[in-house]
C-alpha cells in the first residue's frame, strides 16, 4: 500500500531521486520496498531490532540513528503523534539545505496531523493520497523554524506520571501498564538466581524485581525497541542488570536462566497475533534450567494455556481479573517429552 504511493510520488516530475548524496529512511521497516533508492547511497534507519536485523540481511546500510547530511529524507510515520513529529525534525535537521523531505503513512497512523502540523510550517511540494494513506513532500530551507527543536526534543526521555523516565512510541510510555503491575504482584522470593526479563520495555518489571528480590544474582534485559532499551538503562541502575538489544525470537542465547519474566506482545501492525506471544513462551522454555520458572503476563482472552502446558510440567494461574492473567509455568519439558507429546497429539 505505502509503495504505491511512494511510487507515484517518486514519478511526480517536482519529486526525483537525487543524482549524488545520501538518502535516508527514517523509521525505516523491513516491510517496505527500498529497491527504488540507489543502495550504494541508501541508508534505511530503524530504532526496531527485527527490521534491523531483516534490512541488514537483506544487505543494506542500516543505522539505529541518522547522520546525515542527506539529499533526500523519506519519513515513515509512527503511531504516536510526538514521535512522528520528532522523526519529522530530525530528517530536517539531517537533511542538506535545498533536500526533500518525505512524509509517508496510513490515515489510521496519523499522516493528516502531520501533515496539518508541517503545514503551518511549510508550504509542501506536492502530495498523493493513495491506498487509504497519504504522502506528502517539503523542500528544506536554509533556516530551519525553532518549533521543530521543540519537536525534536519530545524524543528524548522524560518523566512520566510513575517517575520513570520514557519517550512517546514506547509501550505504555505514559504510566505503568495494568498488565505488569499485576504480574509483579506476584513475583516473589521464589525468583531468584539468573533472570531473564523478554520484551523488557522502558524497564519497570527489572526494576521492581531488582528492588524487591534481593536473592536476583543477574538479571538480563532483552528488549528489540532500541529507544526503550536506552530508557530502561536510566531505570535500572542496578549493577546486576544487562542490557540486550535484541530481538529474543532469533538472537542466539547461550545463558540458561533460573527464571524468565515476561509481558509479551502480541500485536504484529494493528491485528492480534497470539502466535507471537507463544514464540515468546517457547524461546523461554527454550532458555530455562530444568527446575526453571516462568512468570507470565497476558490479555485474558489470548489462548496460551494450552502451548504452556505443552512445554512445562505445571502451569498455574495465579490471578485473573476482566482483562488480565498472570501465570507461574515451571519446569520445563525437554526437547524429547515435547517431541513424543506433538507425536501423540497428531496421532
Amino acid at each position: 500500500m505505502a509503495d504505491q504511493r511512494l511510487d507515484i510520488a517518486f514519478g511526480e516530475p517536482a519529486l526525483r531521486l537525487p543524482e549524488t548524496g545520501r538518502i535516508a529512511a527514517l523509521n525505516a521497516g523491513a516491510g517496505s520496498d527500498y529497491t527504488r533508492f540507489p543502495r550504494d547511497r541508501f541508508h534505511p534507519v530503524t530504532g526496531f531490532r527485527p527490521d534491523f536485523d531483516r534490512l541488514s540481511a537483506a544487505g543494506y546500510d542500516v543505522g539505529d540513528h541518522p547522520d546525515g547530511p542527506y539529499a533526500l529524507v523519506l519519513v515513515h510515520v509512527s503511531r504516536s503523534k510526538p514521535e512522528t513529529l520528532g522523526l519529522i525534525a530530525l530528517g530536517f535537521r539531517h537533511a542538506a539545505p535545498g533536500a526533500m523531505i518525505v512524509v509517508d503513512g496510513a490515515k489510521t497512523d496519523g499522516i493528516e496531523t502531520a501533515l496539518k502540523h508541517c503545514r503551518a510550517l511549510f508550504t509542501p511540494e506536492g502530495t498523493i493520497s493513495k491506498a487509504h494513506g497519504k504522502t506528502f513532500w517539503i523542500r528544506r530551507p536554509d533556516i530551519l523554524p525553532a518549533v521543530l527543536a521543540q519537536w525534536e526534543a519530545a524524543l528524548v526521555p522524560a518523566e512520566n506520571v510513575d517517575g520513570y523516565l520514557t519517550a512517546p512510541g514506547m509501550f505504555s510510555a505514559d504510566r505503568i501498564d495494568p498488565a505488569s503491575a499485576l504480574l509483579a504482584v506476584h513475583l516473589d522470593d521464589r525468583l531468584a538466581g539468573r533472570v531473564a526479563d523478554f520484551g523488557a520495555g522502558w524497564g519497570f518489571l527489572s526494576n521492581f524485581v531488582l528492588f524487591a528480590r534481593g536473592g536476583v544474582t543477574a538479571l538480563d534485559l532483552y528488549e528489540a525497541n532500541k529507544a526503550a532499551l536506552d530508557a530502561a538503562r536510566l531505570n535500572v541502575t542496578d549493577p546486576r542488570a544487562s542490557f540486550h538489544w535484541a530481538d529474543v525470537l532469533t538472537t542466539p542465547i547461550e545463558a540458561r536462566y533460573d527464571a524468565v519474566i515476561c509481558n509479551p506482545p502480541f500485536h504484529q501492525g494493528r491485528a492480534a497475533e497470539p502466535a507471537l506471544g507463544q514464540a515468546f513462551i517457547s524461546r523461554a522454555a527454550d532458555i530455562l534450567t530444568p527446575q526453571g520458572r516462568l512468570w507470565l503476563v497476558a490479555n485474558r482472552q489470548l489462548p496460551y494455556e494450552a502451548h504452556l502446558a505443552a512445554l512445562f510440567a505445571e502451569v498455574r494461574v495465579l490471578e485473573e481479573t476482566r482483562h488480565y492473567k498472570a501465570i507461574l509455568a515451571s519446569r520445563p519439558k525437554s526437547a524429547k517429552a515435547r517431541a513424543r507429546e506433538l507425536k501423540q497429539r497428531r496421532a
